[in-house]
């Protein structure tokens, strides 16, 4: 049972370190700030990183007990007072991974957002639209291209 405590301390440790940095990433989203959410993006993969470790150290504590999930692992135990204790944190690491699902769902619609802008601008300024890959299907499909004639940058403007 001290085991089970132990990995679910750090995994509500881990996903509110998780939280901080996923709003650091907003705010670099919303400033514009592409060095912020370089250095925001790499901290959140590393705590990523040691989560998954945790989530695998539970995932052989489970298989060794041949119990499907941690709920399930706590039922099956007697009432105690660390049962107890490992219930509430339970409901706490739940709480707070489904906080991360939407921060982490509200930093990619902004992402989204974001590259939503940048091909519209790469259209203004090509006068052809854009693909997230900078091709035109219709040059992937071996026709030629409607505007290709059209320059970016026209002598006569």
């Amino acid at each position: 049972m001290g085991e089970i405590i132990k990995l679910l301390r750090q995994q509500i440790d881990l996903c509110q370190r998780l939280l901080l940095a996923t709003e650091r990433q907003r705010q670099a989203l919303c400033s514009g700030s592409g060095d912020s959410l370089s250095k925001e993006t790499k901290a959140i993969e590393v705590l990523l990183i040691e989560l998954r470790r945790i989530e695998k150290r539970q995932a052989l504590l489970l298989k060794g007990t041949a119990t499907r999930d941690l709920t399930e692992l706590l039922s099956r135990t007697t009432p105690s007072e660390e049962r107890t204790v490992a219930k509430r944190l339970l409901k706490e690491a739940d709480t707070v991974m489904r906080e991360m699902q939407e921060a982490v769902a509200m930093n990619g619609a902004l992402l989204d957002r974001h590259m939503q802008f940048i091909l519209f601008n790469i259209n203004v300024m090509a006068g052809t639209p854009a693909e997230a890959t900078y091709t035109a299907k219709d040059v992937q499909k071996g026709k030629k291209q409607a505007g290709a004639d059209t320059k970016v940058f026209d002598a006569s403007v």
